[in-house]
Formats: structure tokens, sequence, C-alpha cells
């Protein structure tokens, strides 16, 4: 087995001429993380923070996911090594660190994610590495998983430059609502203040070369957020998109 068999590469797809689009997925059920898994999407996003899947489904939803070769990133409920390093050990092609406030915290974060001398993970890779019959993922683990740190509090904005030049974070997500809360708009993604402090860090993630990601709540609001410019787009989760077909039938079936 080779590791790209388990740990599909989610950074080799920032930076393609084709922005990376991808949802979310909130449940452990395995048929959704199939269905979702084949219907084309570049990536997927499974949420350990706002979600159901924990460290014991992860695997199970990872497996479900892998016949597909879609890269899979687990945000994890907090910032601490053992949720990180389990989530990469059971195969995850990264993680999304949530609430990062400092240098420091996107440090840790990253350290997580790397085998020494580049960080602090442990080695025991499981089905990352093949269960063993890989050898070669701990060669190639440090160029492979992405550490994604999101970028939705006050702190964040004002340590911006610091946490943009931290080793080893490889991208940033800009959490939108999270964001316009901490800046006292709560749920107002469109105010005027808000939009301005998402592309401010859009453009200046892009200055020092750091892709930055955003997440929408539709599709046309994907499309307006690739032409300004954000390397890669989360869209809508896998409830939302169950919620509005289910609508959609019934109203269609009433009418």
């Amino acid at each position: 087995m080779k590791a790209s068999d388990h740990v599909p590469d989610f950074r080799a797809l920032l930076g393609t001429d084709a922005t990376p689009i991808g949802t979310w997925l909130t449940s452990p059920d395995l048929a959704a993380a199939e269905i979702v898994a084949g219907s084309g999407l570049d990536f997927l996003a499974i949420d350990g923070e706002h979600g159901a899947v924990e460290g014991g489904s992860l695997g199970q939803v990872l497996a479900a996911i892998r016949p597909h070769g879609v890269p899979s990133l687990f945000r994890v409920a907090e910032n601490e090594q053992s949720r990180i390093q389990h989530a990469l050990d059971a195969g995850a092609s990264g993680v999304i660190v949530p609430r990062i406030r400092s240098a420091a915290d996107a440090a840790r974060a990253a350290r997580a994610t790397r085998y020494p001398p580049d960080g602090t993970r442990g080695i025991g890779p499981r089905r990352a590495g093949g269960y063993g019959r890989d050898a070669s993922y701990l060669a190639r683990a440090n160029g492979l998983v992405a550490c994604i740190v999101q970028v939705e509090t006050r702190e964040a904005i004002d340590e911006l430059d610091a946490i943009l030049a931290t080793p080893h974070v490889d991208a940033l997500l800009v959490g939108p609502y999270d964001l316009s809360g901490a800046l006292g708009h709560t749920a107002e993604i469109d105010h005027p203040e808000v939009a301005t402090t998402i592309e401010m860090v859009r453009a200046r993630a892009a200055a020092r070369g750091v892709p930055v990601g955003i997440h929408v709540p539709s599709a046309a609001a994907a499309r307006a957020r690739i032409a300004q410019g954000f390397a890669f787009v989360t869209v809508a989760t896998d409830y939302a998109v169950f919620a509005d077909a289910v609508d959609a039938l019934v109203a269609s079936a009433r009418a």
C-alpha cells in the first residue's frame, strides 16, 4: 500500500488552476460520507467541533471516503496535540484548528502536525501508514499533511502577520460567522466592517504567499469568493444541503 492510498494530498490542490471546492460533513453516517465523497467535490471538511464526528467515528468516515480518493480535512474541537495526532493517524489529509488567537496558538497546532525535527507529532500512524505496510509514510508525512488555522477572532486579526509567518502553517481558513461576532456584528457577514476585514486577511495572506480559504453558504457565494481571489472554499454543510433538498421536494410536491 502507498501513503497516497490512505492520505490524498490536499496541499497539492492549492495553487492549481481550478479553485478547490469542498463541503462540511457533520454527521458520522457512512452512507452520507460515501454519497458526498462521490459527488465530484475536490475535498471534504469533517467537523469535529460543531458536528457529531468524534475520534471513534472518524476512522470509519475516512474509510468510507477512501475509495473516492478525496482529500479529507478534520476540524478538531480543540488545539490539542492528542486530537490533532489522532486525526492524522486515522488518515486525515490535514487538520483545521479553530479559535486561533496568536502566533503561539498557530505554532502549537503546526508542530503537532509534523514529525520531528519539524514538530512534536508522535510516531504511530495506524491507517495513515497502511497499518505498517507503507514504510514511506513517515518520510512523506511532513510534506503531505496540512495544517490549516482558522482566523475568526479579533486577536487573530491583530496577530495576523505573525500567524502568517508561523512555520508549517499551510493555509488559513476564514470563519466569517465567528469573525462577524468577534467584530460585534453577529451573523452579519456582509456588514461593511466584516467584509473589509475578510478582504484584508485575504490580501495580506496573498502577499505572503499563504493560501486562504473561506466558508460560504451557497454556490453563488462560492463563485463570488473565488472571483475575489480565495484559494479554496467550503460550501454549505451536509445537513443544510439535505434540508434544502427536502424543503424543495415538499414545496414542489404541494405546488
